[in-house]
């Protein structure tokens, strides 16, 4: 008896872990169906689609900013006090040039690349471990679309 319960325990369990593999795979998934959608957004309307960058949201309170090709921020919708700044000195905790490797990420891969990085999440007491898929927009903007989720 205590072994058949048991193995109906190790088989829930089982089952809970290979969900919770399913659902860190499912927001990364997202994330970067977000930056393909939004970058589709920009190649078609261009500076104008950033009216609908500013508002879109996925997973919740998800979104997607979009820095240029000089590493300066285009659009932050939850930061704007970073619209316009040079990011070529923002580093994580771990000293990584956060926003340049974004962008030789987007530039060496055409369909997008991710890029691992650590940063202070809110209510956290550390950095926490993040991914964001970042991707250069087509068009004449030479724009770069990303967005994150903590691992």
């Amino acid at each position: 008896m205590l072994r058949q319960y048991l193995i109906i325990c190790l088989g829930f369990l089982g089952i809970s872990l290979s969900s919770a593999g399913f659902a860190i795979d499912c927001e990364k998934e997202q994330a970067k169906q977000a930056v393909l959608d939004i970058c589709s957004k920009i190649e078609s309307n261009g500076k104008s689609a950033l009216k609908d960058v500013a508002k879109f949201r996925y997973c919740g309170s998800n979104y997607v900013w979009v820095q240029d090709s000089n590493v300066k921020m285009v659009l932050h919708p939850i930061k704007p006090r970073l619209n316009g700044r040079d990011l070529t000195k923002n580093k994580d905790e771990k000293g990584k040039l956060l926003f340049v490797e974004f962008d030789k990420a987007a530039k060496s891969n055409a369909g997008g690349d991710w890029v691992n990085y650590v940063w202070a999440k809110p209510g956290a007491e550390k950095a926490t471990p993040k991914v964001s898929f970042v991707k250069r927009c087509g068009g004449d903007l030479g724009w770069v679309a990303g967005s994150g989720i903590w691992k």
